[in-house]
């Protein structure tokens, strides 16, 4: 009896170890993915000057990232859903790999832009399909920390996206840190084959058509959609201004990198604390501070875009992303049958980074006219619903949810 229960005790700890290290690598790829989304933000004013167009101009390659990004996430769920997570990872970074390659040696706007597009059409399979893994994989109680690590993760691409693309420029060329991406994404899709499918399949004969009223027909994730753009571009359209409104004050772009990249410090910051206090502290409220945090980060950029507003910009915003993205992210998982997870997860994605899309592009002529301060005053007016209407309603699904449950017993 005892050597049995000795052995079982060392067959867990093996499955756990190996879980372990399978999530470590989605961590990797959210940090890759991460890297790339915003490796082009420091560029802006150093790609501009380099292929001898406006700053305006140059933002096209970000929105079409964004767009492309957005839009084509459904699509990467739905076949998440027939074929596989993981197989779908897998070919995401393969296509990164391609797509970056063009952005590095991009001769002129056009093919940047068309990279940068295809990049984004790429990378979009890698947050929702990562979210939908962890949604198959783990129990509900461990599912916001997991994902709060996996944006975590992300959050330090960020930060190391601005700082590398700075020193990288400074040393060498706008186009180094792309490249440096493209070499990096093959070696991890090779890794991820190290991952265990764990995908739910569609129902035999299920058509796309049906598996979307599945989602639709569900009331929750109609408004979650809606909500979605606005928080998307509160959350991670505006910020990406942040950098370029520093160097066009006449500061360098490594120091802007170095400044803007306490957003992905603060937001592992952030994740430690949704992974500390999560279980007890209701997610409604994690929203509602969150939401606050980044309302004053935009705030205190409006007056002036100075180093020191900046950094406190930056940290409010990387604070405000711990706090709400892995909600909204969680929220996905909650309001579809598993079935349809994949599909669910990316429409929601799909959603808030479109809502960037809009953002960066609808702002673009104040970024190339250099008017940063009402850039950021749009971005706190955008902010200031999602930070009301976000704890309210998900406070309202908590409750909805625990009586469907309640009476499901």
């Amino acid at each position: 009896m005892n050597t049995h229960a000795v052995e079982s005790g060392h067959a867990a700890e093996s499955r756990q170890a190996a879980e372990n290290r399978h999530l470590r690598l989605l961590y990797y790829g959210s940090f890759l993915g991460n890297f790339d989304r915003i490796v082009i933000t420091p560029l802006l004013l150093p790609a501009a000057e380099g292929l001898h167009v406006s700053v305006g101009s140059v933002t096209a390659a970000l929105t079409a990232y964004l767009l492309l990004f957005g839009v084509m996430q459904p699509v990467h769920g739905l076949i998440s859903d027939v074929f596989g997570r993981v197989r779908v990872m897998r070919w995401a970074l393969a296509g990164i790999c391609v797509a970056d390659l063009l952005s590095a040696l991009a001769p002129n706007l056009g093919l940047l832009v068309l990279g940068r597009a295809l990049a984004g059409a790429s990378a979009a399979a890698l947050l929702p399909v990562m979210v939908a893994y962890v949604g198959d994989r783990l129990p509900f109680e461990r599912r916001q920390r997991t994902v709060a690590t996996v944006l975590a993760a992300g959050a330090v691409g960020t930060a190391g996206a601005t700082v590398v693309a700075g020193v990288f420029t400074h040393l060498w060329s706008w186009r180094a840190a792309i490249l440096l991406v493209a070499v990096a994404a093959p070696v991890l899709a090779l890794a991820f084959g190290r991952i265990p499918e764990a995908s739910v399949p569609a129902p035999a004969g299920t058509r796309v058509a049906d598996r979307l009223r599945m989602v639709f027909r569900v009331g929750w994730f109609r408004f979650l959609v809606v909500f979605a753009l606005f928080e998307g571009a509160a959350m991670l359209g505006f910020f990406n201004f942040f950098n370029a409104a520093l160097q066009v004050g006449g500061h360098s772009i490594v120091d802007a990198g170095i400044v803007t990249g306490s957003y992905g410090l603060a937001a592992v910051a952030g994740g430690i604390a949704v992974r500390t206090f999560g279980d007890r502290v209701p997610a409604a409220t994690h929203f509602a501070v969150g939401g606050a945090l980044l309302f004053l980060g935009y705030l205190v950029c409006v007056p002036a875009q100075s180093m020191a507003t900046v950094l406190v910009g930056s940290v409010l915003s990387g604070l405000a992303f711990a706090l709400v993205q892995s909600i909204v992210q969680t929220w996905g998982t909650q309001v579809a049958p598993s079935q349809v997870r994949g599909i669910a997860t990316s429409l929601v994605a799909s959603a808030v980074y479109t809502g960037a899309a809009l953002s960066t592009y609808l702002v673009s002529g104040l970024a190339d006219e250099h008017s940063f301060g009402p850039l950021f005053a749009i971005a706190a007016a955008v902010t200031l619903p999602v930070a009301l209407v976000g704890p309210v309603a998900r406070a309202r699904f908590v409750t909805v949810l625990a009586r469907q449950q309640a009476s499901a017993v």
